[in-house]
């Protein structure tokens, strides 16, 4: 087991190296530092939000400033406004994306949450289990490339998509091309899950890719596709942005 923990390890990602630069605030960023009348409002909260986001940390302390700008802006009367800005933050605030609002935004892009020592944290696990399903869907993908260039007018191809002799035997041609680009698509995910934090961006990117596809190609040809391919994307893109 604790062979297994190393492997998946390797691909885990990491607190990158670099000085962090000098503090700066955007306020609110895009959303409104109070109201119409009272246009401050809750601007010290936000200021307070970025100097925990701008110094980064753990994922249990992007959480605690997240419930603390949340209590904050509560505290001056706006309960409503703070449920909206926690959602917002929690989404937007992912040190995944390259924005100059991330957590972590003071070190350079990536930089992720802090290096966790114990394989029994949390936040380990749930990055141990979002590269696994990462490491699943480059396996899938892999797969359709084996059936689409190898076996598509082959009794196991023709069962699985469910083809007769003929338009299998005048398609496959077709079939091995898109079998091509399936491979290319794993070969990606295989490069951002070896390039650790790193890669990040990279995973963002052919797991998008394998969204659209998987809805193009549920709507296009059949239902089953979104489910199997887009889906199982989906869900992993969704817990990377969340955590």
């Amino acid at each position: 087991m604790k062979a297994l923990l190393l492997i998946i390890s390797l691909f885990v990602s990491t607190v990158q190296a670099g000085e962090i630069s000098p503090f700066t605030s955007d306020g609110c960023s895009s959303f409104p530092d109070g109201t119409v009348v009272q246009d401050e409002l809750w601007l010290s909260c936000c200021s307070e939000h970025d100097k925990a986001y701008w110094q980064g940390g753990s994922y249990q302390q992007r959480l605690d400033a997240d419930l603390e700008l949340k209590r904050c802006v509560s505290a001056v009367g706006e309960p409503v406004i703070a449920e909206l800005m926690l959602s917002g933050v929690r989404v937007g605030g992912s040190p995944h994306w390259p924005t100059q609002f991330r957590w972590g935004y003071g070190y350079p892009y990536p930089h992720g949450y802090s290096q966790i020592q114990s394989p029994s944290n949390m936040e380990f696990i749930m990055v141990l289990f979002t590269s696994g399903l990462v490491a699943i869907i480059a396996l899938l993908h892999v797969y359709f490339l084996v059936l689409e260039m190898f076996f598509w007018d082959k009794p196991l191809g023709r069962k699985t998509f469910k083809l007769t002799a003929d338009y299998a035997k005048a398609s496959k041609t077709l079939a091995a091309n898109q079998g091509l680009y399936n491979g290319f698509l794993a070969a990606g995910l295989v490069w951002g899950l070896l390039l650790g934090s790193a890669g990040t961006a990279i995973l963002l990117f052919f797991l998008s890719c394998i969204v659209i596809a998987g809805v193009f190609g549920g709507i296009t040809v059949n239902k089953r596709i979104f489910f199997i391919q887009a889906l199982p994307a989906i869900i992993t893109l969704a817990l990377m942005l969340t955590h």
